[in-house]
């Protein structure tokens, strides 16, 4: 396993205004099965809703989410996208899970996936069970978030959706090509960011801060596709 890839929680990706108008669509959105759009494999184990494509609602769901990820400084500081899947709405209802599985690496028109992120649209208090399950290096990672706020994590890595027990479980899942490929230099320069940054709540003229944007800039530029 790769032990720089970056596990990102993004708090309040969507605000509460957003999460309003995301709920009222959902409530009249037209659904299909979700193996519909499951490739290989994955299509076996995968057991969910998912709002259909072709439903008026879901253009204006895909806005709304794609601004809250288009508004995250934290995302585009971590991740660098370059492309955005378009969104799968999903929902999971009483017995229903998405089993061990590693995401596609090419995508639409051979669109690289180099990061998914998970949008949760409803509070854990909502459901049981249901929580996002990662292999990673260091063990089992699970993510079951607030509504609003977002998960990225590597495609490289096994994943499931464990069983929701009761009530419904509400996300939004894409996938993301970064303008920088190796996961590596993405954590650097993520690091770099936050020191920066860092700096800059001290002292806006930070001497250090601006040599270490610098560097920054002519790391990404030399990284970046």
């Amino acid at each position: 396993m790769n032990n720089h890839a970056i596990y990102l929680h993004v708090k309040e990706l969507l605000n509460s205004q957003q999460l309003t108008v995301v709920h009222n669509l959902l409530e009249t959105a037209r659904y299909a099965d979700g193996r519909e759009t499951a490739t290989a494999a994955a299509r076996d184990v995968k057991n969910n809703l998912q709002v259909d494509m072709n439903a008026p609602q879901y253009g204006m769901l895909q806005q709304v989410i794609l601004d809250g990820l288009n508004n995250s400084m934290l995302l585009r500081d971590a991740i660098f996208p370059k492309h955005v899947y378009p969104f799968l709405i999903s929902k999971y209802t009483d017995g229903m899970e998405y089993g061990w599985h590693v995401d596609s690496p090419l995508m639409g028109n051979m669109m690289r996936t180099d990061i998914a992120i998970t949008v949760f649209l409803n509070d854990p208090d909502k459901y049981e069970g249901g929580e996002l399950e990662l292999q990673s290096s260091s063990g089992t990672l699970l993510y079951k978030f607030a509504a609003g706020d977002a998960i990225c994590y590597p495609c490289t890595q096994l994943h499931r959706v464990r069983p929701v027990i009761k009530g419904e479980r509400r996300v939004a899942v894409s996938w993301m090509q970064s303008m920088v490929k190796d996961a590596e230099s993405r954590k650097m320069l993520f690091d770099i960011q936050q020191v920066i940054d860092s700096l800059r709540a001290v002292d806006l003229q930070s001497v250090e801060a601006h040599l270490l944007q610098q560097t920054h800039s002519n790391l990404l530029r030399m990284w970046a596709d």
